[in-house]
């Protein structure tokens, strides 16, 4: 099975997900929405992707009707007769029934597999529709919304990047948005009215799903049936991940943070134990999630600021906290420079958002929002910035 996961994705990667999706109690990995086309034309896909997931332990309800509730029932009936032909233990509830969240945790803890199918009730709506399938992820505690539809995630009219700030552009993946932050990309997003009708209704679902789910939001995604995986078990997804968004602090100094819990993020991150003047220095601006899954940390520099840490758990990365932690750097210092190893795991992506770089022998120099003639002062910057971390400790030898 990890073999297989490795195929869309690193292998590392995928034993990370399963590994954290395994710690979670089972009703609590996530809910799983799709419409009756799914059901219609990629019910093999769909049959395909959770045969897999169950074979690594993992089963998700999967909610049927959310937005055509009168074909919620034959749906069910379709998808439940192919999962039983793959040997899966599946079972049909209708939502709203007596005790529902109680049914459903007991068949996940017993490696089963609930239907959850909505049905046409005059009078309901899709809010009503939204609220109970909310209610149901807080009674389950579920992390995770995934809505399936044959196209897959957002992708805009254009085809182009949008820009929703002085140089912030919305998050890409080839022609798909990737990552949408409610609390700094919605309000762009509806003004530029670069999705479709449907992408706009989904938009609006999902933000209600993740309010919904307050005080601890879900995240919700949207997918295709047969990138089911590739989205659940990389870094890097394969659909459009909606978010809250992270709340992060910045701070002038050290003085009101948690530095033992900054500096076990730090280390973790790098693998190597920070010198031990670190706390000492005066920074410019420390940046921090309010949860200490992510920070950065910005120094003086010369001739601009200089970037001097940046870290993000595994499980964040995923999240795109990445992104938001780069979004309130680069909105409070549109000019900066930076240095990283040539092996560092996430040096792709330190390219993708520099205007230029120099590769050094022990190291890739960044910058952004730089004159080019101050370049050159730059890289020697960036070369003679003292070592932040402790020189590795040699066992001795005969």
């Amino acid at each position: 099975m990890l073999t297989f996961l490795e195929s869309v994705g690193r292998r590392s990667e995928a034993e990370f997900y399963l590994r954290l999706f395994l710690k979670l109690p089972p009703e609590s990995f996530g809910i799983i929405a799709l419409g009756a086309t799914v059901i219609r034309y990629s019910l093999g896909s769909l049959v395909e992707q959770l045969k897999f997931l169950a074979d690594l332990g993992l089963h998700a309800p999967v909610v049927l009707g959310l937005y055509d509730p009168e074909q919620g029932p034959s749906s069910s009936e379709r998808l439940i007769k192919r999962l039983q032909l793959q040997g899966m233990e599946a079972y049909p509830h209708e939502m709203g029934e007596e005790g529902l969240a109680d049914k459903l945790t007991a068949e996940l803890r017993a490696d089963r597999l609930p239907v959850v199918h909505f049905k046409a009730v005059e009078g309901r709506t899709i809010d009503d529709r939204l609220n109970q399938l909310g209610e149901l992820a807080q009674e389950l505690d579920t992390r995770k919304f995934v809505l399936l539809r044959r196209r897959g995630g957002f992708k805009p009219l254009t085809h182009a990047r949008l820009e929703l700030a002085p140089g912030y552009f919305l998050p890409m993946d080839g022609d798909r948005i990737s990552i949408i932050n409610l609390r700094t990309d919605r309000a762009g997003i509806v003004a530029s009215k670069t999705l479709e009708k449907r992408d706009y209704e989904l938009l609006a679902a999902a933000e209600r799903l993740i309010d919904l789910s307050q005080p601890t939001p879900i995240l919700a995604s949207i997918t295709s049936p047969i990138n089911l995986l590739k989205e659940l078990f990389t870094v890097k997804g394969a659909g459009t991940l909606i978010k809250l968004g992270s709340a992060v602090s910045r701070h002038r100094s050290y003085v009101n943070l948690d530095t033992e819990r900054l500096r076990k993020l730090l280390e973790a991150s790098f693998g190597r134990a920070l010198g031990e003047d670190f706390f000492e220095r005066t920074p410019l601006a420390v940046y921090v999630e309010k949860e200490y899954r992510g920070a950065a940390v910005v120094a003086h520099g010369n001739p601009v600021p200089y970037l001097s840490k940046f870290a993000v758990e595994p499980e964040a990365q995923g999240e795109g906290m990445g992104r938001d932690l780069w979004q309130a750097i680069s909105r409070d210092y549109p000019a900066l420079y930076w240095r990283g190893r040539a092996g560092n795991p996430i040096a792709s992506w330190y390219a993708s958002v520099c205007d230029g770089m120099m590769r050094l022998p022990e190291w890739n120099v960044y910058w952004r929002g730089i004159e080019t003639s101050k370049i050159p002062e730059v890289i020697e910057a960036a070369r003679a910035h003292p070592a932040d971390f402790a020189p590795p400790v040699l066992e001795a030898t005969r």
